[in-house]
């Protein structure tokens, strides 16, 4: 791995000594990134959401600022898909996506001028329930009458 180019030695471009420690070079690191991108990507369909989710509204700074941020895989990476709401992004993390990742992001889109709303997935209900469970809110609250 070390003659093809996918690792480079401590003691580059010396011999390798014992004790000589590797990592992976430049292009390697890319390679195994885009790999982990991919396996992300077909991990979660395009639009839906889970229970216990967690997910941001971005709102307000420029688009190159947004762009920028997403655009890095090492803070996006955990970014299951996103969607463009007017002058506002929606971004679903991942799933299994930890609290750190989810913060970091915001972190970053919030220096770089954004303002990001976080929240988590409480409570997903279809349409036909949705309607009913509100009815009987309204009801019960007195603001409905029969």
């Amino acid at each position: 791995m070390h003659s093809e180019g996918i690792l480079e030695a401590d003691t580059d471009p010396g011999a390798p000594t014992r004790g000589t420690q590797y990592q992976l070079t430049h292009p390697a690191r890319i390679a195994l990134d885009d790999i982990a991108l991919q396996t992300r990507d077909e991990g979660q369909e395009v639009g839906r959401l889970l229970d216990d989710q967690r997910v941001l509204i971005v709102e307000e700074g420029t688009l190159a600022a947004v762009e920028t941020v997403l655009a890095d895989p090492g803070l996006s990476a955990e970014v299951a898909w996103g969607a463009w709401l007017g002058a506002s992004w929606l971004l679903a993390m991942a799933p299994d996506a930890d609290g750190h990742a989810w913060r970091r992001l915001a972190t970053v889109l919030e220096k770089a001028g954004c303002r990001c709303e976080r929240g988590k997935i409480d409570e997903l209900q279809a349409a036909g329930r949705l309607r009913e469970q509100s009815a009987s809110n309204l009801e019960r609250a007195g603001v409905l009458s029969e």
